[in-house]
């Protein structure tokens, strides 16, 4: 067996060939999506503007990570960037808790008018000396993530770069970068605070330390400040659960009731409604049943046999449905770890009920498999900003609120089954609540019954909206007490069938974003995105060459191509954290059948495979996936089979191109860029829809192939760096 020294001698990094230089290359490619994946998801945790832009922290990674590859001819001191990521942990976890506070303001600084829904604390016109300030801080932490990921790519495209063999060498790249990302998803369902993920980092940094090149007095210093940072965690009030999914802060408030905090933010409450606390306190439990949310909506209902509740929660909603008697209730909840804390916490104990039966599952993904038809379908206070994986980045859309997801729910009612939406629409954001009423009215052919109930000690306020396929709700409504409660709790915004937003669908799911445009705070990152892209590849993207715009459109094809497929994948698997792991290893492996077949086969002219490729997104862009007749799963396999093809022929298209190309860092530095421009120019979905980034990806292909026949072209070496660090961090987690 290795001792330590023996060990150390074969992992660290060093330019000597042998027979560990394979396992440094996959031990390098491990730690650069590892890390990566880490600041995606920790970063928008603690930071929420960046959690609603789906590919922030991922294009600044993703530019750190190509600036560094074409500087492999230089020899980085340490594996990542130590100092970079400590000043990290300062900005952005200091233990303080006004400090998230003070984040919200500079995330909302850079929005000059409230154009979406967002920040709900946040209103008026914002001045230009707050832009400013906010631009240059968000700068320096996207300055402060390309820093840190440099010297992985250096790493990484150093190893490739000289190895003996390119097959073995990129199959070393990408089984270190699957082993990556599985072992992080594995580090978050264990529910592992980020202290450890940093930990786990800075050990194999340490583990991998260059032999010429000892761990400074700066590094260590760096090290123990970043992890002391963590630990405190700005000083929470509660205790801090991490989920698959988010960050929860669980905060006592006497008497069995609890507030729980997600990503810093206060989303929902366990509220103490037992026989024996309603009895110390009766007017208090007469109040819960006449002005509660959660206890409001059963006077509409005759009988509760089946109940369907989407979003259970902590089981506030679940305990409703048995104190009113309901029979058998399918509880769905995306979140184990919020089902473990009201399983444990919740006074009422709602969980260990016979008669629930829970689903850890994507609402959506339950919705399309469930076969059995409900009394009763009632959709909690959902809420996209916390819900989405944070393992691929947030972002404001839910495709739990479109148009076709209200239809699958009528599909699942009884002939007098009600549909009951519950959604907090505030007094400045009634066109919210207008999107809702119209899209029911729409979708169930007459207008919902809406009313609002305020926040009732610890049960949240919530504007109600219910609606049923038969009319026995409405007859209900011209009962006297039913029409004078009704008129007594009216909604906080004007009823109209006509939405004063448009309406939201599968290809349009922002139920935040009030109307088709870019808000002016994506507008606003997208320039310092830019900014920065231009200033590290200035010197080396050639305007006058078309080789250059080649590749840039490449980039650009690519990353739409890829992000359009773990999108279509989440709406027919579920946005859970397993379909996002599954959906890029998907990715990469196609990507690797591509290069095989580039090694094997002479390919002498690429047009007929830019021709199949842009066809391919055409016809997957034009084919009715939604209306055929299989079930859900069957639908998302032929989907992932359709999607392969485009991206075997990009994988081809890329990896030939290269090998042809002169110039490689011209070439990787307008690829990145393109990559960039392809990231930012998703934000064309708010105006056009999700499928027209399909078309887009197809012009940019179109665009390249053209581009391609003008280009200079020769065959020099397999041009393994960029093929590996491209496709590579192209392949990262979208949503």
């Amino acid at each position: 067996m290795l001792g330590w020294k023996e060990l150390r001698e074969n992992l660290n990094l060093s330019d000597t060939a042998g027979r560990s230089q394979s396992l440094r290359l996959f031990l390098t490619s491990f730690a650069a999506l590892y890390v990566e994946i880490m600041l995606i998801r920790w970063v928008g945790t603690e930071f929420r503007l960046f959690a609603y832009f789906q590919n922030l922290t991922l294009i600044a990674c993703f530019l750190g990570f190509g600036y560094g590859c074409f500087r492999a001819k230089k020899r980085p001191v340490q594996l990542f960037d130590y100092g970079a990521l400590c000043v990290i942990a300062i900005l952005i976890d200091l233990p303080w808790r006004g400090w998230a506070g003070i984040l919200e303001l500079m995330g909302a600084g850079l929005s000059l008018s409230p154009d979406v829904s967002i920040w709900h604390d946040v209103a008026g016109q914002v001045s230009w000396a707050g832009f400013t300030v906010s631009a240059m801080f968000v700068a320096g932490i996207l300055l402060l993530l390309i820093a840190t990921m440099i010297p992985l790519g250096t790493w990484v495209g150093r190893f490739l770069e000289d190895a003996p063999n390119t097959i073995t060498a990129y199959s070393m790249n990408l089984f270190g970068s699957l082993a990556g990302i599985w072992f992080f998803a594995g580090v978050s369902f264990l529910g592992l605070a980020p202290v450890y993920w940093f930990a786990l980092a800075f050990a194999l940094a340490l583990l991998m330390q260059p032999a010429w090149q000892k761990t400074g007095i700066v590094a260590v210093t760096a090290m123990a400040v970043c992890l002391t940072v963590l630990v405190f965690d700005r000083l929470p009030a509660g205790k801090t659960v991490w989920s698959p999914y988010q960050k929860l802060e669980v905060i006592p408030q006497g008497n069995e009731n609890y507030q729980i905090n997600v990503n810093n933010t206060g989303y929902m409450t366990i509220a103490n409604l037992s026989e024996e606390e309603s009895a110390k306190n009766p007017e208090l439990a007469i109040h819960y049943r006449l002005e509660s949310s959660y206890e409001t909506p059963y006077r509409f209902l005759d009988h509760l046999d089946m109940v369907l509740i989407v979003g259970s929660g902590a089981g506030n909603d679940v305990a409703a449905a048995l104190r009113h008697r309901a029979r058998s209730i399918d509880a769905v909840e995306i979140d184990p770890a919020i089902y473990n804390l009201g399983r444990t916490l919740h006074p009422e104990k709602p969980y260990e009920s016979p008669s629930v039966h829970i689903s850890i599952d994507d609402a959506r993904d339950f919705m399309h498999r469930a076969s059995r038809r409900y009394d009763l379908i009632l959709f909690g206070l959902l809420d996209s900003h916390t819900q989405y994986s944070s393992l691929s980045s947030m972002r404001i859309d839910n495709y739990v609120y479109t148009q076709e997801a209200f239809t699958e729910a009528r599909r699942l009612l009884k002939p007098d089954g009600i549909l009951i939406v519950k959604f907090e629409v505030g007094p400045q954001f009634g066109w919210l609540g207008q999107r809702f009423y119209g899209e029911l009215n729409k979708v169930f052919g007459q207008a919902p019954l809406v009313y609002y109930n305020p926040q009732v000690s610890g049960l949240l306020p919530a504007t109600i909206f219910l609606t049923s396929k038969s009319d026995a709700i409405w007859k209900k409504a011209e009962d006297r007490d039913v029409a004078a409660f009704l008129a007594e709790h009216p909604p906080r915004f004007p009823l109209s069938t006509v939405s004063a937003a448009p309406l939201t669908t599968d290809d349009w799911p922002y139920i935040y974003q009030r109307k088709r445009t870019i808000p002016r705070v994506y507008l606003a990152v997208s320039f310092i995105l830019l900014t920065l892209a231009m200033l590290l590849v200035r010197k080396k993207f050639e305007f006058r060459n078309t080789s250059t715009w080649h590749f840039f459109l490449l980039g650009a094809g690519f990353l739409l191509l890829e992000t359009q497929l773990v999108s279509r994948l989440a709406l027919f698997f579920g946005s859970t954290w397993i379909v996002n792991c599954i959906a890029l290893t998907f990715v990469l492996l196609v990507l690797v059948a591509a290069n095989f077949f580039v090694m094997n086969t002479e390919v002498k002219r690429l047009a007929p495979y830019y021709a199949v490729l842009v066809l391919c997104l055409i016809g997957i862009y034009l084919a009715p996936w939604a209306r055929l007749p299989f079930s859900s799963r069957i639908v998302g396999v032929l989907l992932s089979t359709a999607y392969s093809v485009p991206l075997f022929f990009a994988g081809i298209i890329f990896t030939e191109s290269f090998r042809r190309a002169k110039g490689r860092s011209e070439c990787l530095g307008a690829n990145i860029l393109g990559a960039v421009a392809g990231g930012l120019a998703q934000n064309l979905s708010f105006i056009f829809g999700l499928k027209a980034l399909l078309l887009i990806a197809a012009v940019s292909y179109g665009f390249a192939g053209v581009s391609s026949l003008f280009a200079e072209s020769s065959s020099p070496p397999s041009l393994v760096t960029e093929l590996g660090s491209t496709n590579i961090l192209n392949a990262m987690p979208q949503r």
